[in-house]
């Protein structure tokens, strides 16, 4: 079985990252797909602004549907009120995988630039296989040169259609492989959906809607991110 963990803050969840879930699946031909909101992003100091309870309900509404894909709770919030390290979380879902089980981290290239300041980043290269998605344009040179130190990685030939294939591997000789799909035909930033939404701009006014009309009635029911509800007379 083919399973692929897309963390990240989802705040909120919008178009882009749906497109990355579809495209993961079809070129990968995955047969599950865990999206998992983080409880607390060790790399941004800020707060989210949508708690994790509301954030989770978003990603339900924004990926219901979606064939092979569940919303999970397994990043929540940690009791000890440590930040939330994606190392963790796939250590803990190999140990309930089967032997034969093939486990990838999906996330952006823009997250995949981070990498290297990731928590015990080395471990965590070497512990799964990763799928990364590039829109079009994308410097594909940046790729390896966020490596962290120790992590070196060569390019193979792909037997994956529409994938870039490169294989990372650390001085003991562990390996793993990086799939990059270099035509995600999406530019959307969370951050830059909730300072529109913040100024009143209207998201779905677009006639290719940044939000799931799900996901932008939930925002405004809930007045988050600056969003006032609907008035009605």
């Amino acid at each position: 079985m083919k399973i692929a963990l897309f963390g990240g803050s989802f705040d909120p969840p919008h178009r882009g990252h749906v497109a990355l879930v579809r495209l993961a699946i079809s070129r990968l031909h995955l047969d599950r797909l865990l999206v998992a909101p983080v409880g607390r992003q060790p790399l941004k100091h800020e707060a989210t602004s949508a708690s994790f309870g509301e954030r989770m309900a978003m990603s339900r509404i924004a990926f219901a549907g979606e064939p092979l894909t569940e919303v999970s709770p397994m990043d929540a919030p940690r009791s000890d009120e440590r930040p939330n390290y994606t190392i963790d979380v796939v250590l803990e879902l190999k140990r309930a995988l089967a032997e034969y089980d093939i486990l990838f981290c999906l996330m952006g290239a823009d997250a995949w630039l981070t990498i290297g300041k990731w928590y015990r980043a080395p471990e965590l290269l070497m512990a799964c296989d990763f799928i990364v998605g590039a829109r079009p344009g994308f410097d594909l040179d940046q790729i390896p040169e966020a490596l962290p130190p120790g992590i070196r990685a060569a390019s193979e030939p792909s037997d994956v259609p529409g994938c870039l294939l490169s294989q990372l591997a650390d001085a003991a000789g562990n390996r793993s492989h990086l799939y990059l799909l270099p035509d995600l035909a999406e530019d959307v930033s969370a951050t830059e959906v909730r300072a529109a939404l913040s100024h009143h701009i209207e998201a779905q006014t677009d006639p290719d809607p940044v939000l799931s009309p799900g996901v932008a009635n939930y925002i405004r029911a809930h007045r988050l991110y600056g969003v006032e509800p609907e008035q009605t007379d």
